[in-house]
């Protein structure tokens, strides 16, 4: 049942050593990072791990890391690290992304609204969108306050906006949306 689960979900899965060699690869994580059999794993999830400043033990726990660019395509990333063992998942948000872009399709946003919902559903925070549009914060503000509001007033669900941004779309929440009231997709994220 576990196999089904996560080839259905094409989640790919790693196991490592401790000097990040590795033991055994899914088909999903081959397709993903390629056949790392019997391999040092040097880049993707090791690399995440590695920048990770935030991670409470070296050798044991586990991370997560949302939004991961990596392999060139964006991942959520799951580390499970023992004394021994260094299990990685990855789960591929491509598919997600576009289901989440065709859903606000028809709601009556502009062209500019509709690719900044679609970095805001990658997870990218406002001073990556501002830099990335080579727009100002006032004018990321205007955007915003105009895409929640067609939200808000065509009662569009807002199932694919990050958690951390519904409270703007309901009724009562912020009448003024700016960078330092909406903050990164993942604080401390080191893939952004």
């Amino acid at each position: 049942m576990l196999e089904h689960a996560l080839e259905t979900g094409r989640i790919g899965v790693c196991v490592k050593d401790r000097d990040r060699r590795v033991l055994t690869q899914n088909a999903s994580c081959r397709e993903i990072c390629g056949d790392r059999q019997g391999e040092i794993c040097e880049d993707g999830c090791m690399r995440l791990h590695e920048a990770d400043a935030g991670r409470q033990w070296q050798d044991r726990g586990c991370s997560a890391y949302r939004n991961s660019a990596m392999h060139g395509g964006s991942y959520d990333v799951a580390l499970v690290c023992s004394a021994e063992r260094i299990i990685t998942f990855l789960q591929p948000l491509e598919d997600v992304y576009a289901s989440a872009i065709a859903h606000y399709a028809d709601k009556g946003l502009t062209r500019r609204e509709h690719e900044i919902v679609g970095l805001l559903i990658r997870g990218r925070s406002n001073a990556e969108l501002c830099a990335g549009l080579g727009i100002t914060r006032a004018t990321l503000r205007t955007h915003l306050n105009r895409i929640y509001a067609k939200l808000r007033d065509s009662g569009a669900p807002v199932d694919f906006l990050p958690r951390h941004r519904l409270a703007l779309t309901r009724p009562g929440g912020p009448a003024s949306v700016g960078p330092a009231s909406v903050g990164p997709a993942s604080a401390g994220h080191p893939s952004g």
